[in-house]
């Protein structure tokens, strides 16, 4: 290696460093004042004191033998089985337990931000980097589960872990049996990341691939190739996350169904038909201010594959006519951008006039995305972003906050992607411009729900007594990508 070569090396090391320190320090920089000033407002803090933090008091009292049959949560309990050791062998005070819940969020920005600033190391600098992740920070969501005792964070670092691991260009055993470990973590936190297992069997299934090529849309040759040591990689890749499954199952054979006795009246099985164009219409308000990174791609498809970048405008539009999309709270269509749904005129009292356009916009985002990236993570974030949505849309309620986190977490490695796959002109300022801008509008949103929303309150819930009634009372209508809180 020569001197010129060594420096370089270095020099990105140290970029990549830089970037994965100042973005929790970011972050930490938020949520610090905010825990150390005992912050109690909004639906965070509600959540917080009358289901998670009484989950985990009670799991510390129960230790070595906690009673996972019903409990204050509608999650799987790795989250609070995690801050309950820290409660019984640590501190038990509060405060400690925040701290122990935002060194987690911490660690998934370091995470997001290190991803990132490795493929990008060459085009971005730390503070670029830095301004892609900022609206990802931002966000009442992310915030509210760092600041507050909320398992939300927990479950996308395990998420991102797994699909940083399916985007891996080396696809082996050792890539495999990691990565179902991880996923039985994911599912011990969030039971309905089980689909995560899909992305896993699908890198598995493509195997190794260039990391700058570039080829138009769903070109045959992306999966082609020899079958049967495809379809060995993804059977082995099957069976490695077989535990995962058995977790869950386990789970439902104690709990009589997939959530805990206590919530299966708020979280029971029904399709929620309006999911997938409600994450195109979150992709579509997010992704246009990351438009720098997908402009060239844009311009490619539109030169090369017009028909398909039409088609798919239209299929997000009929996506967004078919099911309801008006606000509903009773269907679970609430908070977010139903506020402004709300506000806004309604075809024939069933099709939003804001949802159906921002669907098809949200499809034009992602085809240009996937445009940018390299054939091989273009299949493993199309399954991703594709799992995601139809395993949200078995959830009833369609809340923001389930649907968010994950559509910024896609837009902000699908930025990093499209520049270390080429397609994307390098960043210049105007492309820090965009996301500095969202996160300044998603920073005031926080500001509005997390400063400002009234008290929270102990409802006195306690496992087998969880009214969904009173469940309904607590929420705090707060958004983030919404004109409107």
């Amino acid at each position: 290696m020569d001197q010129t070569t060594g420096f370089s090396t270095g020099r990105y090391r140290r970029s990549i460093f830089a970037a994965t320190l100042l973005a929790p320090l970011a972050f930490l920089a938020l949520a610090l004042p905010l825990i150390l000033m005992g912050l109690n407002r909004g639906r965070g803090a509600s959540d917080s004191l009358n289901y998670h933090e009484k989950a985990i008091r009670a799991f510390a009292e129960q230790l070595p033998h906690p009673d996972l049959g019903d409990y204050l949560s509608a999650t799987t309990p790795g989250y609070h089985l995690v801050l309950s050791l820290v409660a019984r062998y640590i501190c038990d005070q509060r405060l400690c337990l925040q701290l122990a819940s935002a060194a987690i969020s911490a660690i998934l920005i370091a995470t997001l931000a290190s991803a990132c600033a490795w493929r990008m190391r060459r085009a971005m600098s730390p503070f670029g980097v830095l301004a892609v992740c900022l609206p990802f920070i931002c966000s009442i969501y992310t915030l509210s589960s760092g600041v507050w005792l909320l398992p939300d964070n927990a479950a996308w670092l395990g998420l991102l872990c797994v699909l940083l691991l399916a985007l891996r260009r080396s696809q082996n055993f050792g890539t495999w049996i990691v990565a179902g470990a991880l996923l039985v973590v994911l599912v011990f936190t969030r039971q309905i990341h089980l689909w995560a297992a899909g992305i896993i069997w699908l890198g598995a299934w493509l195997g190794a691939g260039a990391a700058r090529s570039e080829s138009p849309l769903f070109s045959r040759h992306d999966i082609g190739g020899r079958t049967v040591p495809r379809i060995t990689r993804a059977l082995i890749a099957f069976l490695l996350t077989l535990p995962a499954f058995v977790v869950l199952y386990a789970f439902y054979k104690l709990w009589g169904g997939l959530t805990p006795p206590s919530f299966k009246p708020m979280h029971g099985a029904s399709v929620q038909w309006a999911g997938p164009a409600f994450d195109l219409s979150l992709l579509a308000i997010a992704g246009v201010f990351y438009f720098e990174f997908w402009r060239a791609a844009l311009t490619k498809l539109a030169k090369e594959q017009l028909v398909l970048l039409v088609a798919a405008a239209a299929g997000g539009l009929v996506i967004a006519i078919i099911p309801a999309t008006t606000e509903n709270p009773a269907a679970g269509r609430v908070t977010g951008i139903f506020h402004a749904v709300k506000v806004l005129p309604v075809i024939a009292g069933h099709t939003s006039v804001l949802i159906a356009p921002l669907a098809a916009l949200g499809a034009v985002v992602l085809f240009s995305f996937l445009r940018a990236m390299n054939p091989r993570a273009r299949w493993i974030m199309l399954g991703a972003f594709g799992g995601f949505t139809i395993a949200n849309s078995v959830n009833p309620q369609l809340w923001q906050r389930y649907h968010e986190p994950f559509i910024l977490i896609w837009i902000i490695l699908a930025c990093s992607l499209a520049v270390w796959g080429g397609s994307a002109a390098r960043p210049g300022r105007l492309s820090y411009l965009g996301p500095l801008a969202l996160a300044a509008l998603l920073a005031a949103v926080s500001a509005r729900g997390l400063l400002y929303e009234r008290e929270a309150t102990d409802g006195g819930f306690t496992p087998g007594n969880v009214e969904p009634a009173a469940l309904q009372s607590l929420l705090v209508p707060c958004t983030a990508i919404s004109p409107k809180a």
